[in-house]
């Protein structure tokens, strides 16, 4: 995550929260059962921690790189905004009773 940010990063989940029917339906098109964002704050900075559970995660990606939804377009505004890149963490352990 950018600098001095947080603040807006905080803005930025709330209005996702608070357009939570356009988030979901977002989310049903793109096959994502689960998606979650976590603030992480350790001493050398602030980041963000994604987590997205699908049917298909290469699939829902590009469903969502495609995507008009204004929530869509609004989230990749704010993700380049704030977000300097991504990495894509090592699964250990995928367990679920859904």
């Amino acid at each position: 995550m950018k600098e001095n940010q947080e603040y807006e990063v905080r803005a930025w989940f709330k209005a996702l929260n608070e357009r939570v029917e356009e988030t979901l339906e977002s989310l049903k098109q793109e096959g994502v059962y689960i998606e979650c964002t976590y603030l992480d704050k350790q001493a050398d900075g602030l980041y963000l921690i994604h987590y997205m559970k699908a049917e298909d995660i290469a699939k829902a990606y590009m469903i969502f790189n495609e995507s008009n939804l204004s929530i869509d377009h609004f989230y990749k505004t704010q993700w380049k905004r704030f977000c300097e890149g991504r990495v894509v963490l090592e699964e250990l352990l995928d367990l679920h009773t859904f």
